[in-house]
């Protein structure tokens, strides 16, 4: 499944690539490769795409970035990028991207990744938002993409009220919105293989949006979206990246508040969500989620229903799995007080 993911990455950013790119995009396919061993085997990785894409069109200043902006990339490690923040204290701001070598812990390769994604040219900020410069200015992506197995599988021969009842072909639709760096939207629609395609197209839905740099409010997220803080010990929604052979990797990135984009149908919280500065360093994430699980419930002894399993996969092929899905109510609501000085978080 994974290799079929990367290959369609491949293809579409085939299609929008051209010529004056061209060494660019094969160091995109080189990080896809390089990362793909440490993800987990049900990662989504068209959303990391999406990162690499966006930052390919619109490259991170260096001497305006930011050190959430930079965990965005996964090559970069906690550690390379508090050298990079020291660097600039110690010696202003880059006059070349070639710059970059003189920083501890950049070799050539992780110079080599950062270079397509980077510029030290003033960007074009979209700082008016009028509607017509959203309908005028904004980006739009849209991708569809169709997979099947030509084998027929296991699933759909088994017994009858084990089998799949739904069709062979997986169908998946995304749609993306960027208005500069301060508007976002996306709408994810997936149907797996062996769900139902008739009466409902698509098994999952999913959608947001987000505003971005509004004054004290930092990001704004309404719909589908994902916490990741400290080291995921009390709060951590979507994906890490998995432990690989550098040292400094072995930390995780937390990258707060985000927008979600991925098909997974497990790994996010559905509500409203915003990051308050509310003053210098000190930044507040109230958030809010209602959103239904796949579960699987029993009766106890004493006549209570008790939650059995929960099913994390998606699926919703068999009778089973039709009968356990959005069988569980869950609600979580709370708030995140941090505290940044030198590129380090505190959390409370």
């Amino acid at each position: 499944m994974r290799f079929r993911l990367i290959t369609f990455a491949f293809v579409v950013m085939g299609f929008i690539a051209n010529a004056q790119v061209a060494k660019q995009e094969i160091d995109v396919r080189d990080i896809l490769e390089s990362v793909a061993e440490n993800l987990p085997d049900d990662y989504d990785m068209t959303e990391l795409i999406d990162v690499l894409t966006r930052y390919r069109k619109h490259p991170i200043n260096l001497n305006k970035t930011s050190p959430e902006e930079l965990k965005t990339l996964v090559f970069l490690s906690p550690l390379q990028i508090s050298n990079f923040f020291s660097y600039i204290k110690e010696n202003g701001n880059f006059a070349d991207v070639l710059e970059l070598q003189s920083i501890d812990g950049f070799d050539v390769n992780t110079v080599q990744s950062l270079l397509p994604f980077v510029t030290l040219k003033a960007t074009t900020e979209y700082e008016k938002l009028t509607f017509r410069n959203m309908i005028n200015l904004g980006e739009n992506d849209l991708v569809m993409r169709f997979a099947q197995t030509l084998q027929k599988q296991k699933g759909f021969t088994d017994l009858p009220g084990n089998r799949y009842l739904g069709s062979p072909e997986r169908f998946q639709t995304r749609y993306r919105y960027h208005y500069g760096t301060i508007v976002s939207a996306a709408i994810t629609l997936d149907k797996d293989a062996g769900e139902k395609f008739i009466g409902k197209p698509f098994d999952f839905y999913s959608g947001n949006i987000a505003l971005f740099k509004l004054g004290r409010i930092k990001k704004l997220v309404v719909g589908d979206y994902t916490l990741q803080f400290g080291q995921g010990l009390t709060m951590w929604s979507g994906f890490a990246f998995g432990k690989g052979p550098d040292v400094t990797s072995v930390a995780k990135k937390d990258l707060g508040l985000r927008p979600y984009t991925s098909a997974n149908e497990y790994s996010f919280l559905r509500g409203a969500s915003a990051t308050i500065n509310l003053y210098k360093n000190i930044d507040l994430t109230p958030f809010v989620s209602f959103r239904n699980l796949d579960a699987s419930q029993n009766v106890d002894f004493d006549g209570n229903l008790v939650q059995a399993t929960i099913n994390q996969s998606g699926y919703h092929r068999t009778p089973t799995d039709i009968a356990n899905k959005n069988s569980l109510s869950q609600q979580i609501y709370g708030a995140v007080f941090q505290y940044t000085k030198n590129e380090l978080g505190h959390l409370f």
